[in-house]
């Protein structure tokens, strides 16, 4: 894995660093105990059974079976190979990584370098043609006529893309970029009979930041009525994809968290008038109604949002469609209508932020919003509540869902039980469409109910949390007691490790299965009591087992003599047995004269 970084590179660097922080800047992290839980972002769950462990550096999801050290988190959550996330988390520590790397790793390396490199130019260079140039002017009086002031303008990075029609081709060809990288980076265009023109012509430029800073994609609004569409975006490139970002998520986060919940908008210019009118907690699905994705996205920081579409019919049936996808994640949620027909940027600077705050504050809950939208559409009560149930069988509180299903009863003249009864019938039916339901996820992967690979579970787990008990297992059950295959070869795996290094310095050379149970046992709680007596107790487990399949095996052997009338073969196996079965006496003696079986 990391055939190209010295080993002693990445445990430096991974010592360096902290998983509950790393962990922290992607996702809502509580407190649990020693450890802290969060909900999984990698499957759909409403149950937190995503756990890190900060005494460890390890983490785990109960639900999912993702386990391991700080670089599978960043790995999984960035989509990045073993050096890729060793290379991210050493520009974090400030650890001087040599180059040298495989053919292909360099060439994958270098073509997404590049790309970045091109994004940022690229922004610089629709910044100075906003600020600087002449040809900025007309954009320079549009943002001014929709009152943007120039520290918004500068917080947001925003530019302008002249009107030529090769501009930027020039530009970044003057950087050494081929015109191939640069239409790969979704900056320019190749037209049917081959001529590339810049994607991005005499608009205003939106550009799009992932939650980390960096710059993935532009949008970008025309100046001229006739140019269409209004508003164009960059296409799906190896680091930009729509569905999976929130514009202004990247200066939101903080007040996300401060607040505890977002403001969810549609476009560009109501982030932009938000956060100038100080309401710092807004972030835009871009134009269109909330995925899946950037839902997940913003569960990483919150629970509770608040939609702010637009108060047109687009706008009502995107802020639906959203609900939906909110309340089946688990957010607690609330709706804004705004006023007049109006978006959220003609609200706010027309009203101010005292009358936007008015509106949040008071803004119906997701279910008052639907029962209203869907009454409107509709006087037929069962076409009502096929709309509204979903929102309340994606609750997590009972209390919370008593109470949704009074107000549906009662604004919708229906008694409690025909109410209940729908919820029932659909939470019947979506049980059998999840794929990952929380019943399968509170379950424990891989559920053993034998007594010996109990056993040797909870040794492996022992000798994980305690490297010094592994010599003491050898000298009682040697090294090949293990009759699990998984756990032979982690077994074989710690025998090779030295006692001075955790599980979380070597897991990452680890394949996925192995690391996902050792992540598991790890975080899992240990067996109550004394480690010590608890690890006696297992060995002696382990013997009396062995024991128990030595007798079965005699026994059948016997049968198989005696219908042979084998009697010398008969006899030596009733001397066999009857050792055997003396075995736990001589154990029993051997305690009572003072002496314990093994020391530990």
């Amino acid at each position: 894995m990391g055939a190209f970084i010295p080993r002693e590179l990445i445990e430096t660097i991974r010592g360096q660093v902290d998983l509950v922080e790393v962990a922290g800047e992607y996702l809502r992290l509580t407190k649990k105990g020693k450890d802290f839980v969060a909900l999984c972002p990698f499957h759909q769950e409403k149950t937190p059974s995503f756990t890190v462990s900060r005494e460890k550096q390890i983490f785990h999801c109960f639900g999912c079976g993702v386990g391991g050290n700080v670089f599978h988190f960043l790995m999984a959550m960035e989509n990045l190979t073993f050096p890729e996330a060793v290379r991210q988390l050493a520009a974090r520590t400030g650890v001087v990584i040599p180059v040298s790397r495989g053919a292909d790793e360099q060439k994958k390396a270098g073509m997404e370098s590049r790309l970045w490199e091109m994004n940022a130019l690229a922004r610089d260079f629709y910044r100075q043609f906003l600020h600087n140039r002449a040809e900025g002017a007309l954009a320079r009086e549009y943002l001014a006529r929709r009152g943007l002031h120039k520290d918004i303008i500068l917080r947001f990075q925003l530019g302008y893309a002249p009107a030529g029609w090769d501009s930027l081709i020039k530009y970044l060809k003057g950087h050494n970029y081929a015109l191939e990288e640069i239409v790969a980076a979704g900056l320019a265009v190749a037209s049917e009979r081959g001529k590339v023109f810049d994607r991005f012509r005499h608009r205003i430029i939106f550009p799009i930041h992932n939650p980390q800073g960096k710059v993935v994609g532009f949008g970008g609004r025309a100046l001229r009525e006739e140019d269409e569409p209004k508003y164009l975006n960059s296409p799906e490139t190896a680091v930009f994809n729509k569905r999976h970002l929130l514009y202004g998520l990247d200066l939101a986060r903080p007040a996300i968290r401060e607040q505890g919940f977002a403001i969810i908008v549609e476009g560009y210019m109501d982030v932009l008038s938000a956060h100038q009118a100080g309401v710092n907690n807004a972030v835009a699905s871009m134009g269109t109604s909330l995925t899946v994705e950037q839902g997940r996205l913003l569960l990483r920081y919150t629970t509770e949002a608040v939609i702010a579409y637009d108060a047109d019919a687009a706008g009502v049936a995107a802020a639906l469609r959203s609900l939906d996808i909110l309340c089946e994640l688990g957010f607690s949620i609330r709706v804004v209508s705004v006023p007049q027909g109006k978006d959220p940027d003609e609200y706010i600077r027309s009203h101010g932020r005292q009358a936007w705050d008015s509106l949040v504050k008071n803004a119906p809950t997701f279910l008052e919003y639907k029962i209203e939208q869907a009454s409107r559409v509709t006087g037929d009560k069962k076409k009502i509540l096929q709309q509204v149930i979903p929102g309340v069988a994606g609750m997590t509180s009972p209390v919370e869902q008593e109470e949704s299903v009074k107000l549906i009863a009662a604004r919708l003249g229906l008694s409690w039980e025909v109410v209940k009864s729908e919820l029932r019938r659909y939470q019947v039916e979506q049980r059998k469409k999840w794929p990952i339901s929380d019943k399968i996820a509170n379950k424990t992967h891989n559920i053993i109910t034998d007594a010996k690979k109990i056993a040797e579970q909870e040794i492996l787990r022992l000798i994980l949390q305690n490297p010094g008990y592994l010599p003491v297992v050898e000298k009682e059950l040697g090294a090949q007691f293990i009759e699990n295959p998984l756990f032979k070869r982690i077994f074989k795996l710690m025998q090779q490790q030295s006692e001075k290094q955790g599980p979380a310095d070597w897991m990452d050379e680890l394949p996925d299965q192995e690391r996902i149970v050792i992540s598991r046992l790890l975080i899992e709680r240990p067996p109550l009591g004394d480690s010590s007596e608890v690890l006696r107790d297992l060995i002696k487990t382990i013997k009396a087992n062995d024991r128990m399949l030595q007798k079965d095996r005699l026994l059948q052997e016997l049968a198989r003599a005696e219908k042979n009338r084998d009697l010398e073969r008969v006899n030596f196996l009733l001397k066999e047995l009857e050792q055997l079965l003396s075995w736990p006496k001589r154990e029993a003696g051997c305690a009572a004269e003072g002496g314990k079986e093994l020391s530990i």
